[in-house]
């Protein structure tokens, strides 16, 4: 799994390609973990070039989440292909993440739930 990270605005933004499974998802969950604690309060994962998660990817995202309200911040995902969000459907994840379209939608999501 490739990461790299930009910065838009007050938000960090993560751009992820590869496959989220038991291979690459502690890696991704440290990656993450530490914008959550640094100066980056809104992180929003871009998933475009996601095409499989795992039960492992799963529970990294599950301890991303964890962490993020444990710090009083938030983060969202974008860009979930069909394959990807039949999981998060199956898993019962969709109930719970914050998932739009396309960065722009991501962006200004995050940018509306600061103001709140």
């Amino acid at each position: 799994m490739d990461i790299q990270t930009e910065r838009v605005g007050d938000t960090c933004v993560v751009t992820a390609s590869g496959r989220l499974d038991g291979i690459y998802s502690t890696a991704f969950a440290n990656q993450i973990g530490e914008l959550i604690t640094g100066q980056s309060p809104k992180i929003l994962i871009d998933f475009t070039d996601v095409d499989m998660v795992t039960s492992a990817g799963l529970r990294a995202l599950l301890l991303l989440m964890k962490k993020v309200s444990e710090a009083h911040s938030v983060f969202a995902l974008c860009g979930v292909n069909a394959e990807v969000q039949e999981v998060f459907d199956i898993s019962g994840f969709a109930g719970f993440l914050s998932i739009h379209p396309g960065r722009a939608e991501g962006l200004a999501a995050l940018e509306s739930s600061s103001r709140q």
